[in-house]
């Protein structure tokens, strides 16, 4: 019996207490919902007509953020300047891919001037080839705008340059 009833007391003992935080939740709720700037500026110590210490923060509060919103947004491009600014840029990347491919392609012609061995004037060819079929990748992204293509592109084509340095530039 005295299990019983620890229980129900046990259980009443949490049902007053899951009250009394709900009470508290609402109370919070009706009396700390948000102000009309109206209703704020009648906030006053009786008495004193000094604003509550409340109030002065407050509205410094809301003038630091109007003032963080203004530095933050206000140079920010709306969207369609940012269309175009990305427009302009990956038409650049694409201009710029596609010379380093010409460049690719003139790089074969060096070859010869450099007295390479058959298996050397194979690996340079390789080399040459790689870099112009990933500089055309590149601009094949950047006319389509796929931005997040670019570094792991980008990667590639530095990687295929490093090596082919690595291998063929004098130390």
């Amino acid at each position: 019996m005295l299990k019983g009833k620890t229980n129900i007391t046990h259980s009443m003992f949490i049902g007053i207490k899951l009250g009394i935080g709900l009470f508290m939740i609402l109370l919070l709720l009706i009396t700390g919902g948000a102000h009309k700037t109206s209703d704020v500026a009648e906030l006053k110590l009786e008495g004193h007509g000094e604003p509550t210490l409340h109030q002065v923060r407050s509205s410094t509060l809301r003038e630091k953020m109007r003032s963080l919103r203004v530095l933050m947004f206000d140079n920010i491009y709306d969207e369609l300047q940012f269309d175009e600014e990305r427009a302009r840029q990956a038409k650049s990347i694409a201009e710029t891919a596609k010379d380093m491919a010409e460049v690719a392609l003139n790089i074969l012609d060096v070859q010869q001037g450099l007295n390479l061995s058959a298996d050397h004037a194979r690996v340079f060819r390789n080399y040459a080839h790689q870099l112009k079929n990933q500089a055309l990748a590149l601009e094949e992204a950047a006319r389509q705008e796929k931005s997040d293509a670019y570094p792991a592109l980008i990667r590639d084509i530095v990687k295929t340059c490093n090596g082919c340095h690595s291998k063929f530039r004098p130390m």
